[in-house]
């Protein structure tokens, strides 16, 4: 019996943590749980309206000339793209990107992409819009200035906005026809 005593005195300390550490994961999901649509992101509601108020005040143009006053845009439906031409998870998602502006078409939704190339990104750019075969442009963020003002560290990203709000967020390669995307960007559209 004493051997037992002192066995359960040897995790006592650890039995006590886990227990601790079970009750605090548990508040902090009741009290998280049903928070804002920031949660159901995977970002801070403080990006969330950061990323909203640089949307409706942001005026971008494409190397090909194009301008683009995202507050004025008509399509309903926004994807900034962050990347670069060094960037392989970038390029391969650019395949399912294509497929989608295929599928809604350039009067529902606007792609821009965002350049991260530090060297020669007028040419990368154009190099792989030709070489891929691209149906949006890309904007040269040239001394980072559009990827600072959304806090996007790491690329790929994509920020996708409904009317000028911010409905997904993914930085990693994200497959764009999945279903379950493709079910929010329909129901999203169909409010219009």
């Amino acid at each position: 019996m004493g051997t037992n005593v002192q066995k359960l005195k040897k995790f006592f300390p650890i039995i006590i943590a886990s227990c601790i550490f079970a009750v605090l994961l548990v508040a902090q999901m009741s009290l998280h749980g049903n928070s804002s649509s920031a949660s159901k992101l995977s970002i801070s509601t403080e990006k969330v309206q950061s990323y909203q108020v640089n949307y409706a005040n942001l005026t971008l143009e494409t190397t090909k000339g194009t301008q683009h006053k995202l507050s004025n845009v008509k399509q309903p439906i926004v994807i900034l793209n962050f990347w670069a031409s060094w960037c392989r998870p970038c390029l391969s998602e650019f395949e399912t990107l294509k497929k989608l502006v295929d599928k809604y078409g350039p009067e529902k939704i606007l792609v821009l992409g965002v350049n991260n190339n530090s060297e020669n990104q007028k040419k990368e750019i154009k190099q792989t819009e030709d070489k891929l075969a691209l149906n949006f442009e890309s904007v040269a963020d040239k001394d980072s200035e559009i990827t600072s003002k959304f806090f996007i560290n790491e690329i790929p990203a994509s920020i996708v906005f409904h009317k000028g709000k911010v409905i997904h967020f993914e930085n990693r390669e994200f497959d764009f026809m999945n279903k379950k995307f493709i079910a929010l960007l329909d129901l999203k559209l169909a409010e219009d």
